[in-house]
């Protein structure tokens, strides 16, 4: 599975790409092996693309990176093993992998978002603590990305009634962001949840994350 971590962690490959080349070859650890000029017969990758895989190749701490994983009780859970989300299979353009501590929403268990502004009115605040309690008690997951404003209080509120809640981050897993909600990343995880991201650990929260 070191190999498959290797490749999901490869930054100058899109998803679609990545699990394209999988497919093809059947395992990350035979990519990794691959010499370029037959890499480049394929024609699936640009010359671009493949300069970046070869780069990643020389990386020296993979193994390193690895049993970090472990250290931090963070699951790597790639698109093609049975614990993958199936509702998020059917998306457009899954992630190739996912990054978790903690639990993965139950598949069994309605789930609603709760998004909003992060400088949201005392009164926005309010409401999206309300609507997090009351879907908790009716037995709804709430997701969300642990934001400042809306997406936090809904959270807090999910948690205020024992309910189940996930955090969707734009960073790594082992980052709370923002550091103001530390409180809420670990009660979370206390109460059953999860935090979530397809970004590797230690992957700062770049602007350009969130969106996706």
């Amino acid at each position: 599975m070191i190999y498959e971590y290797w490749y999901a962690g490869i930054s100058g490959l899109n998803c679609m790409k990545k699990k394209k080349l999988r497919e093809i070859l059947k395992t990350a650890e035979m990519i990794y092996y691959i010499e370029e000029i037959k890499l480049t017969e394929l024609g699936i990758l640009t010359d671009r693309e493949i300069q970046a895989l070869i780069k990643a190749k020389k990386q020296q701490d993979i193994k390193e990176k690895w049993e970090m994983l472990e250290e931090k009780n963070i699951r790597f859970i790639p698109y093609f093993s049975e614990e993958y989300p199936v509702r998020l299979k059917n998306i457009p353009a899954p992630p190739y992998a996912l990054y978790v501590r903690g639990r993965l929403p139950d598949s069994d268990r309605p789930a609603a978002a709760l998004v909003g502004a992060r400088n949201c009115t005392h009164y926005g605040e309010r409401m999206a603590l309300e609507y997090g309690e009351k879907l908790a008690e009716n037995g709804i997951s709430i997701i969300s990305g642990m934001a400042r404003g809306i997406d936090g209080a809904g959270q807090r509120g999910a948690l205020n009634a024992g309910g189940m809640t996930y955090g969707i981050l734009g960073c790594g897993v082992d980052i709370c962001y923002p550091r103001e909600h530390i409180g809420l990343y670990t009660d979370i995880l206390a109460h059953g949840g999860g935090i979530l991201s397809e970004q590797p650990p230690k992957t700062k929260p770049f602007a350009w994350n969130f969106p996706r």
